[in-house]
């Protein structure tokens, strides 16, 4: 009998590289199963804001850019894989399974993307910086594109239907459960491991005095658009063909190597995810996008600071990957 998953065991050590993805608010919706030669990736529902996130959208979406960690980190360490997305449709938590292949030579790009996992960040600031390399945003379109998504980048006059889009959904109230599932996320020192801790927030003194947690982000996402539209930032919307379970999970995919590819180009990313939570709001910008499609998220694109941003605390390894024993050898 072959021995269990364990710390040496490269199944798992890909399920803890993972816990490093980037996710709505911080959320991290994930859960990852280890056992011999497989690795399972599912919902975790407890961390799926439903006010925010009814359909689990932008959840499916956070457990895609995990999915990508996990691939590049296989790849990066010399490993062939089988991924299979979405493999049953009669368990619908089920988002992937990762089949353990044969060894091979560590893939070049992954190893380099790998090598960018612990710098990448979400800077909330406005600060003004150089104009973007507009060749090295392509450059993370051309990742984002490979990953079966797309990325539309938004002329200066496009970026007024992006404010409006922002403003619609910072009108947007979600009601009392809205409020209280924001204020469980956003805001304090998240002791926890989950959500945005307040040091990482937007250190303008009129954003952070707005009282409820929900409010603030839809409003600071206005107030970055408006600020940003004549400055250096490039506002882009990361799209896909299709809407549903698979195209979301695309998306995060996409997020996660379109991000990471930014972060090696010393491009900062900053995902406005409140932009594209209302349905209505995802309406104004479906005219924007060339090729036509269905927005999942909005990137604001601009040359990296020198200075680090705060770091968003993470889950202990315990809370997202657990391990299964093999069947029985019979």
């Amino acid at each position: 009998m072959s021995p269990g998953p364990g710390p040496s065991d490269p199944l798992m050590r890909a399920a803890l590289f993972a816990g490093r993805a980037p996710s709505l608010h911080n959320s991290q919706p994930w859960h990852w199963y280890v056992q011999a030669g497989q690795l399972e990736l599912r919902l975790e529902p407890s961390r799926v804001l439903r006010a925010a996130d009814p359909d689990a959208r932008l959840a499916i979406l956070s457990c895609g850019a995990a999915l990508h960690h996990a691939r590049i980190h296989l790849a990066a360490a010399g490993w062939r894989i089988d991924v299979i997305r979405l493999p049953d449709p009669d368990d619908p938590g089920l988002l992937a399974e990762v089949v353990l292949g044969e060894p091979a030579p560590a893939d070049p790009d992954a190893v380099r993307l790998a090598g960018v996992v612990q710098r990448r960040a979400t800077d909330r600031r406005n600060f003004s910086a150089a104009p973007v390399d507009l060749h090295r945003v392509h450059s993370v379109r051309g990742a984002i594109c490979r990953e079966r998504a797309d990325l539309t980048l938004l002329r200066p006059d496009q970026v007024i239907r992006l404010g409006q889009a922002a403003e619609y959904a910072y009108q947007a109230d979600s009601g009392a459960a809205g409020r209280r599932e924001s204020a469980a996320w956003i805001g304090g020192d998240r002791s926890v491991g989950t959500g945005i801790p307040a040091a990482a927030l937007p250190a303008d003194p009129y954003r952070l005095g707005l009282a409820e947690p929900a409010r603030l982000m839809r409003r600071a996402g206005t107030a970055l658009i408006a600020e940003s539209h004549h400055r250096a930032a490039v506002f882009a919307v990361l799209s896909t063909a299709g809407e549903g379970r698979f195209d979301w999970l695309a998306a995060g995919q996409a997020l996660s190597a379109g991000w990471l590819t930014a972060t090696t180009l010393g491009i900062a990313v900053l995902p406005l995810s409140v932009v594209t939570e209302v349905a209505a709001s995802r309406d104004l910008l479906r005219p924007l996008l060339r090729p036509p499609g269905n927005p999942q998220l909005v990137l604001r694109l601009a040359t990296a600071s020198d200075t680090c941003s705060p770091a968003t605390p993470r889950l202990a390894p315990e809370a997202f990957v657990s391990r299964r024993p093999s069947a029985d050898v019979r």
